[in-house]
C-alpha cells in the first residue's frame, strides 16, 4: 500500500477510452489498495478517485462513503469499490461546488443527478447493483466521469467551463 501522485488535467490517461476488467488480480487489489492511501492521504485529502487519477488505465473507482450512507453499500477497508462502474439509471437535480484532486484549488458549481443506480463489480469480483443519493451518488458520477475522460467543468455551460479551465491552466 502506498500514496501514489496524482496525475494532472492534461495528462494523456485521463482521456478515457479505457477497457473493460476482466478479472481481479492480485495486483489489481494492490493498485486499489494504493487508490484508497491515495484519497485519504493525499494534499488534500479526496472523497473519491478513479483509476486514471493515479496513472493507471483502469476502471476502478474508490469512494469515502459519507457518514449516512446505507448499511447495504459493501465496503473494503472502509471505502466503496467499484469495478467496471455504470450508471443505468438517474433522476433528481442538485447543483453542488465540485472540485477535483486532479484539478488542485480549482472549483465550481455542478448541477448533477441527485439519485443514480450504479452497476460494477466489488472488489471480490462479484456483480453489485448500487441505489445511492446525496453525496456518494455525486461521488460516483464525478468518478466515472474520469474513466470516460470528462471532468466536471464538462457539465458547465461553454462560457463558465472557458473560465475554469483558464483557472486550471494558471495553477
Amino acid at each position: 500500500m502506498a500514496v501514489r501522485q496524482v496525475v494532472k488535467h492534461g495528462h494523456q490517461v485521463l482521456t478515457g477510452n479505457l477497457p473493460q476488467i476482466e478479472e481481479v488480480t492480485p495486483e489489481l487489489r494492490a493498485i486499489i489498495d494504493d487508490m484508497v492511501d491515495t484519497m485519504r492521504e493525499g494534499d488534500p485529502p479526496g472523497v473519491g478517485l478513479a483509476g486514471p487519477q493515479i496513472g493507471e488505465a483502469l476502471r476502478v473507482v474508490v469512494a469515502e462513503p459519507p457518514p449516512d450512507h446505507e448499511d447495504d453499500v459493501a465496503v473494503y477497508r472502509d471505502a466503496v469499490v467499484l469495478i467496471n462502474p455504470q450508471i443505468v439509471m438517474a433522476s433528481g437535480r442538485e447543483v453542488i461546488e465540485e472540485g477535483c484532486l486532479s484539478c488542485p484549488g480549482v472549483t465550481a458549481d455542478v448541477e448533477r443527478p441527485s439519485h443514480v443506480v450504479v452497476t460494477g463489480l466489488d472488489i471480490d469480483g462479484k456483480s453489485v447493483k448500487l441505489e445511492v443519493t446525496g453525496a456518494l451518488a455525486r461521488i460516483f458520477q464525478h468518478e466515472i466521469d474520469h474513466l470516460n475522460g470528462k471532468f466536471f467543468f464538462d457539465h458547465l455551460n461553454p462560457l463558465k467551463r472557458q473560465l475554469v479551465k483558464a483557472r486550471i491552466r494558471r495553477t
